[in-house]
């Protein structure tokens, strides 16, 4: 009844079985033993399972999903549901498929902001970083890490991650600092 899990049940059970009891008594046990009621918090990552409450739930860093993302979830062992990109490539193993979940964004949870990454490439000009920092700043969005470089082509690849709020935010920030004069490209790091 969604009242403990597989993990609480088998731990029980592992420091039941040390006593000599019998099993139905101890399975009995274990399954009507109450615990202070806990109101449940609501998930910081902003993703339910339909129907399912109680389940651990994280983000993968390996794609940051945003809201505005299409996700699916993978159940992890011992972790949870991992939420990924639909179009992550870290998603199924071969033989796992079964272990892919619908997953979908909690309107009513989702916090504030989602960690991002993008990388912007240009020329390498004085007032470059300047530039695509007004921008950033201009839109009110704050700024996790800057880190650049270039090279001998006079070309400069800027990296920075970006606390975003939906996808809407980062497709109209993406949009503004590729108009920026010696950009050549701007798009979002997945993986």
């Amino acid at each position: 009844y969604s009242g403990l899990n597989a993990s609480q049940v088998a731990t029980r059970l592992a420091d039941r079985i040390k006593k000599p009891v019998k099993n139905e008594q101890l399975i009995k046990e274990v399954l009507t033993e109450k615990k202070p009621h806990r109101q449940l918090k609501r998930h910081s990552s902003g993703v339910v399972v339909p129907g399912i409450d109680n389940l651990l739930i994280r983000l993968s860093r390996c794609c940051n999903p945003i809201p505005g993302d299409e996700i699916v979830g993978f159940i992890t062992k011992g972790r949870g549901v991992s939420v990924h990109r639909a179009d992550c490539q870290n998603i199924v193993s071969e033989g796992e498929e079964n272990r892919i979940i619908t997953v979908e964004w909690d309107a009513q949870s989702i916090s504030n902001e989602y960690v991002v990454e993008i990388e912007i490439e240009g020329f390498d000009r004085s007032g470059i970083l300047a530039d695509i920092l007004a921008v950033v700043n201009e839109s009110k969005i704050p700024i996790e890490s800057v880190n650049s470089r270039a090279d001998r082509n006079k070309n400069v690849y800027i990296n920075m991650s970006l606390k975003i709020s939906d996808i809407s935010r980062l497709e109209k920030l993406l949009n503004k600092i590729s108009q920026i004069a010696d950009i050549y490209d701007v798009h979002r790091v997945v993986g």
